[in-house]
């Protein structure tokens, strides 16, 4: 599965095989053209990629850097370039991308209950539907982070190991999250 390559590619801080991902997955997801795709890709993992930066820890770097306008610039451009449909503002769907990542390392290990809802809020804002209709692939989606996280914490190959004993888990919570929330977007006549 591609994201769970993609998030692979971020926890072993490995950003040019992430821009490559990010690069494939704005080609076959969003249908973006080979230039849109490049440069939203290159904005998205230039902003992942200095937020991974600022620690986990609130003592391993400034807590304003979790905020940083230029992460929500460069998310922001990079939705843009990926054709947002008429209505859907790119501003409030960076903030609220950059919301889900900021609560995980606010929270920390236990912050599945709260990235999900911060996650349904940022597919409720890209995809105009209602909250309550993508709450569950918000919740599995915050579940599948909290399941990744407590993993790798755990786990004696330290985080960028090869990740057996969870990593398996977290690609089933992301298949049920993407069911769900193409259920929620484009739902079967």
């Amino acid at each position: 599965m591609l994201e769970l390559r993609m998030w692979k590619a971020y926890y072993r801080r490995q950003p040019a095989r992430l821009f490559g991902l990010l690069v494939q997955a704005n080609r076959e997801q969003a249908h973006a053209s080979w230039p849109r795709a490049l440069a939203a890709a290159a904005l998205l993992a230039r902003a992942a990629a200095a937020f991974g930066k600022t620690g986990w820890d609130g003592a391993a770097a400034d807590a304003g850097l979790r905020d940083d306008p230029a992460y929500l610039r460069d998310i922001a451009h990079g939705y843009r370039l990926l054709g947002l449909p008429p209505g859907i503002d790119a501003a409030e769907v960076a903030r609220r991308e950059l919301r889900w990542w900021v609560v995980r390392r606010q929270i920390g290990l236990s912050a599945g209950k709260a990235a999900g809802e911060a996650i349904a809020a940022l597919y409720a804002e890209l995809y105009g539907v209602p909250l309550e209709a993508v709450a569950e692939a918000g919740r599995l989606r915050g579940e599948a982070a909290e399941v990744r996280d407590r993993g790798a914490a755990d786990d004696q190959e330290g985080p960028r190991g090869r990740g057996a004993a969870y990593w398996p888990q977290v690609g089933r919570l992301l298949v049920a999250s993407y069911r769900s929330l193409k259920a929620a977007i484009a739902p079967e006549r």
